[in-house]
């Protein structure tokens, strides 16, 4: 099969991907072969690419990818020839610590992760562990499915941390591929979402933000932080109301906020990538209240030029990787 290879870590101007034949994959009792029709291009691809997360060299060489969806061609379970499925970052947990016992598995010790344990999306095939993968719903087409693993469960997992109530304003910070999904959920629960951003507005305005502003304003009944920048994260905790509640799914060195923003009772908190049932709830949102997703198409080869342009800011919201065997299409936008 072809692949995306990764033989050591570096910068992604230096195109560290290769696209080169790799051995097919072969299976045990409980894992199914999926042949790949999109891999979602995640930000933390980019970090574990470029060496900014620190792997033993045992796992090289590596094929990166966590958003994958494909089709069963081979199986040693209970899945189907044919079933459309998927996986994200989550790859599988032990099942028998005190993590999978009480029920957070995702928080696991012994967790395996996908497109770094185990070889990743940026390939034509690859194993899944039938246990931990989702059903695709008909309604919801590959491309649009793949980010969902990634970035439409963390948006999920965000927005369920605050609870919104009706009425509520929530302010998101950090207007891009997450926040297009967590306005969605926000404006779902009846609360409302706050946008802000000084460069997407047409970002938030698609997704259907009920306010959009360049700057914090009054008070919020929670906030949500997508962007790695600790001055949002500031920004955040001090325009919540007391007693709320800042999440924050992205990956920063440091956190720099007064201690002063906490004497009234604000809170802090992030989010692991979700559990199989908030995943499932999310792919059955999707299906059933028309959740839109905002891609770009690219080919699986041009992946060193699609983490790149992720890179420079030049991805709106999500590309999706799909394989040369699969489609044609060089870039194809996906309106709403």
């Amino acid at each position: 099969m072809k692949a995306m290879l990764l033989e050591k870590p570096e910068k992604i101007e230096k195109k560290p991907l290769k696209y080169s034949d790799y051995k097919d994959p072969e299976i045990r009792e409980g894992k199914v072969i999926v042949k790949v029709l999109a891999n979602g291009v995640c930000h933390s691809d980019l970090h574990i690419i470029e060496g900014d997360f620190q792997l033993p060299g045992d796992l090289f060489p590596m094929i990166p990818g966590h958003e994958i969806v494909g089709e069963v061609v081979e199986s040693k379970s209970n899945l189907g020839l044919g079933d459309r499925v998927g996986i994200g970052w989550f790859y599988s947990a032990c099942g028998t610590c005190d993590q999978c016992v009480s029920g957070h598995e995702n928080l696991c010790p012994n967790a395996l992760v996908s497109g770094i344990n185990v070889k990743g999306g940026y390939a034509e095939y690859a194993v899944l562990d039938a246990a931990y993968v989702s059903p695709i719903p008909d309604e919801v087409k590959s491309s649009e499915a793949a980010p969902l693993f990634c970035a439409g469960i963390t948006a999920y997992s965000a927005v369920k941390r605050i609870s919104p109530s009706i009425g509520d304003r929530i302010a998101v910070f950090g207007i891009g591929g997450l926040a297009f999904y967590a306005i969605q959920m926000i404006e779902a629960t009846g609360a409302h979402a706050v946008a802000i951003t000084k460069g997407h507005r047409e970002v938030a305005e698609k997704a259907g933000a009920s306010e959009i502003t360049d700057r914090p304003e009054g008070k919020y009944d929670g906030s949500i932080v997508f962007a790695p920048n600790s001055s949002l994260v500031k920004d955040a905790v001090s325009s919540v109301k007391s007693g709320k509640t800042v999440v924050i799914p992205a990956v920063m060195d440091k956190i720099d906020v007064p201690f002063g923003d906490f004497m009234w009772e604000k809170n802090i908190t992030s989010v692991a990538s979700g559990l199989r049932k908030e995943t499932r709830a999310v792919l059955e949102m999707a299906a059933e209240h028309n959740l839109q997703s905002m891609i770009q198409e690219r080919k699986l080869s041009e992946a060193n030029e699609v983490l790149a342009d992720l890179k420079n800011g030049k991805i709106m919201g999500r590309a999706v990787l799909i394989p040369s065997s699969i489609s044609n299409c060089i870039v194809t936008l996906h309106e709403f």
